[in-house]
This record gives structure tokens, sequence and C-alpha cells, in this order.
């Protein structure tokens, strides 16, 4: 027999669960949910989940900004205390009903066909577990920058070289899927969507429409650690992630911390800690593949 719990977390067929975490932004909040509200696919639940600590000002504005929106389909939650993003993304999978999980960041957007695309795509290909789209990139309302177009072929290996950038909020995956792969690690502060996109991709298939369906906005400073705290970060990854390293080859490995370390000399510069910046130039070595990937990224950014 099923507990209480089991009940209210029953997948409702063709719904999709869309998980919009929120921390300190509100001023952004309504512009993602509202895009969400927008889809032209509408069998759609939303679930806000409050990541302040309660009753303090962000909580507070982030309550007013969901009382001006009169829509059934929004379900808000409220943490008990503020822990980290994957803690709170964790919490709305938990409580989602759909048979589709997506998620979106409070500072992004979707275009309104974004879920109907996705839901057809997967369900004319029941073989494939998530499916993911390309997306541009706007700052301060202008579009900055837009991802190159990019295949489910080798997805793995992609995202942990980070040749391609796949965000959480540019999926829709099966929640069957999502329960077998594992959610997000709340031992991590940083790259848990890397995480989650890889412990996925470790164990189903994912494809991607090349459609622009996702609009990410890159105004806000609250995710841009400084250096010293990015070192932090990419070693708790990797001492998580090792199985992911270890599906490829000593070479392949090297080209992949080579990526991560190229991340690092950026926010070095960023900082203007060059002493930093050098330290990792010389963990790349002498590496010509490392230095043309490199070389690629830079010309990206």
């Amino acid at each position: 027999m099923q507990n209480k719990e089991e009940d209210r977390n029953v997948k409702v067929k063709g719904l999709v669960s869309c998980i919009i975490p929120t921390y300190k932004r509100s001023d952004t909040l309504l512009r993602a949910v509202n895009s969400v509200l927008a889809q032209t696919y509408h069998n759609i639940e939303v679930l806000v989940v409050d990541d302040n600590n309660p009753n303090d000002e962000y909580s507070l504005a982030t309550q007013e900004k969901i009382k001006t929106v009169s829509d059934s389909r929004i379900r808000y939650i409220l943490q008990k205390k503020h822990v980290n993003g994957a803690v709170a993304r964790n919490e709305g999978i938990k409580k989602a009903k759909g048979e589709f999980i997506a998620f979106l960041d409070d500072d992004d957007e979707w275009l309104p066909n974004k879920i109907e695309e996705q839901v057809e795509f997967l369900n004319k290909n029941l073989q494939i577990d998530g499916v993911s789209c390309l997306y541009s990139i706007k700052n301060r309302g202008e579009i900055v920058r837009v991802c190159k177009p990019y295949t489910g072929e080798q997805l793995h290996k992609k995202v942990l070289d980070r040749s391609v950038s796949v965000f959480t909020t540019t999926i829709l995956v099966r929640r069957k899927a999502l329960d077998e792969a594992g959610y997000f690690d709340e031992d991590l502060l940083r790259h848990q969507d890397l995480q989650l996109l890889l412990d996925f991709l470790y164990y189903h298939n994912m494809e991607v429409i090349q459609d622009y369906l996702a609009i990410l906005h890159s105004d806000s400073e609250i995710n841009h650690p400084d250096v010293k705290k990015m070192i932090e970060v990419k070693g708790t990854f990797f001492d998580k992630c090792r199985k992911h390293m270890q599906k490829y080859s000593i070479s392949e490995q090297k080209q992949i911390l080579a990526a991560h370390y190229f991340e690092i000399v950026v926010a070095a510069i960023r900082n203007k800690n060059m002493f930093i910046a050098f330290k990792y130039i010389l963990k790349i070595g002498i590496n010509p593949k490392a230095y043309k990937n490199v070389f690629r990224r830079w010309k990206s950014r």
C-alpha cells in the first residue's frame, strides 16, 4: 500500500512539472514564471521553491510577487531554511506530480513552444529519456550570444569536457528516468546542474531539438564566484564525479581537466589574480589539443 507521500506524488500522465528554485531574485522571478504559464502546452504545474530564509526580506518579496499571479497551476513551496540550490531543486522534484520534469532558473525564460516541442519529441521517440534544446544568452535585454548547434551524440563526454554547455533550463526529462539516475548532489555548492546531467547521461540518452527555445540572462552576479571559490568547487566536483572521468582514457581525462582549468584561468583574469592564472596555464601544460580548445572557448566568450 502506498503511503500518503507516495499518493501525493503519483505521476500524472502528460503533466509537465516545472521546478523554479528562487533565491534573492524576486525581481526576475515573474518573468520566468510567466514564460511557463504562457507555454502553448497547457498541461503544466509550476513549483516555485522559495530557497530564501523564511520571513527574510527576500522571501517576503517572493511571496508578494507570487500573490500577483492568479493561476491554479502554480504551487509555492517555502523551504525551512536556505541551504543551496540543489536542496531546493530536489524538494521540487519530490513534490512534483508530472510524468515529465523540467527546470527553469528564476532569472531565465522559455519561448512559448518549448515544452510543446519537447513533449511531442519524447512521445514520438519512446526510446529517448530526455531532450534538450538550443538557447540564446541575453545581457541587459540584448542577445549577446547564441549557442552553437550540438547533438546527442557522445553528449556525456561533450558535457564533461565543456565542449558544449547544456543547462538544466534547456532540458525536459522523463520522471522515471530521473528517479533512476538520481537527483542533485546536495553537497555540491556549484556545478549541480553539470553533475545532474552527467549522472543522467551515464544511464540514459538525451537528444537535442535544433531550435532556440530558451533564453538565459547573464545580468546577475549571484552565480559568479571568485577564483579561489571556483578552485574549491572544481575539486569537490571531481571528487564527487570520479566515475564519469573513469569512462575515458588518460589522454581524454587530460583534455577534460584542461577545459576546467581554462575556466579557472578566465575567473583568475577576471579577478586580476595573474598568479593563479599563470599557475593553471602551467597545469594545462604542453598540450596542443588543449590549447586549441582553450583558444576556441576564449573566442566564444
